[in-house]
């Protein structure tokens, strides 16, 4: 739980019932070189303003990043201003899904884009099954590529209907479970009671899961609508002792999934998969950082105290994995270091 002060500005459009079929998310929080952009792609849509609403989530930026783009929130009734104190990402996400009045939701990274015209036949396909989940395609692309005006955008209409859980066991990849790459319909998240990790990076994983685990129709789309800017400064790219302590919170919360949620024995195997590949992500910054690498110790002790029960079982890679870490990790940690 959490408390925020929020100051609402230009709300002037009352929304009631479902009138309202997207709201986008947007956090904001020192982004002022790429914000404009992130917001002009999504009134280059081709929807209306009365079916969509954005909320901008002003994460106490020390910028101008809502100074840069006040024109465009002056000029569309639809746009609103949330005003909250510094919590970080998932703070910043939950606040806008408290505000949210549409019947779908799509959280927007405010130094990303969105492909033009690109989610509407989306909305319009999740809104005519009634989908839980509607997750789509996305591209990678560098600020300078973007600036070229190169997409590579990936257009295949093809859609396949399916479970929330087929889609945990055949598609989903903890390095890219992104909130992004998927339309979310709020009356599931608030009846599953679905919100995201406050304080924490990396918040992306339990939520993905869950959502996966717990969702019951859903559309999987191979059409690409989003641009994931490579930044060199991002959260993933600038890795530190406080984000792999971040890292087993994840771990901690999938283990809780794992013992909370009725699984098969399927879904128990690809959950110590996502442990165990999440676990290995966290050594590989360990191993390639000297900085991160003189606090193994610290690692560790956090990692044993969060998840005392953790074992890896699944083949003889985990298992061997598994035991060397438990009786020597410092020197298990060092090896990797040493043969990386």
């Amino acid at each position: 739980m959490y408390f925020c002060t929020i100051l609402l500005f230009n709300r002037s459009m009352q929304v009631k019932g479902h009138n309202i079929q997207l709201s986008y998310i947007v956090p904001v929080y020192n982004v002022e070189q790429y914000i404009r952009p992130c917001l002009e792609s999504i009134f280059q849509q081709g929807m209306d303003e009365d079916i969509f609403e954005v909320i901008l989530v002003n994460d106490g930026t020390k910028d101008r990043s809502i100074e840069v783009v006040r024109d465009i929130i002056n000029s569309h009734q639809c746009v609103t201003v949330v005003e909250q104190t510094n919590q970080g990402l998932s703070a910043a996400r939950n606040t806008g899904l408290c505000e949210a009045k549409g019947y779908y939701v799509l959280f927007l990274d405010s130094d990303d884009m969105l492909l033009p015209n690109t989610v509407k036949p989306l909305l319009k396909s999740a809104c005519a099954n009634d989908a839980d989940l509607m997750v789509a395609g996305f591209v990678k692309m560098t600020s300078e590529e973007i600036k070229r005006g190169v997409t590579a955008c990936v257009v295949d209409a093809n859609e396949v209907v399916k479970t929330g859980r087929e889609l945990f066991l055949y598609e989903f990849n903890p390095r890219e479970c992104y909130v992004w790459r998927t339309i979310y319909r709020k009356a599931f998240l608030d009846n599953q009671r679905l919100r995201f990790v406050p304080g924490i990076y990396f918040e992306d994983v339990p939520f993905t899961t869950e959502c996966y685990l717990k969702a019951e129709k859903c559309i999987r789309s191979y059409q690409t609508f989003y641009i994931y800017r490579q930044r060199e400064d991002s959260i993933v790219s600038s890795v530190n002792m406080r984000k792999l302590i971040d890292l087993n919170e994840v771990m901690a919360c999938l283990w809780k999934m794992k013992k909370t949620i009725a699984l098969d024995a399927a879904e128990k195997r690809q959950m110590m998969n996502v442990l165990f590949s999440t676990f290995s992500i966290t050594i590989w910054y360990l191993t390639h950082d000297k900085r991160l690498l003189a606090h193994r110790k610290e690692y560790v002790a956090d990692l044993r105290q969060r998840l005392p029960e953790l074992r890896f079982t699944n083949g003889i890679k985990q298992r061997l994995v598994s035991q060397f870490f438990r009786c020597a990790p410092s020197l298990y940690i060092k090896l990797r270091s040493l043969s990386k």
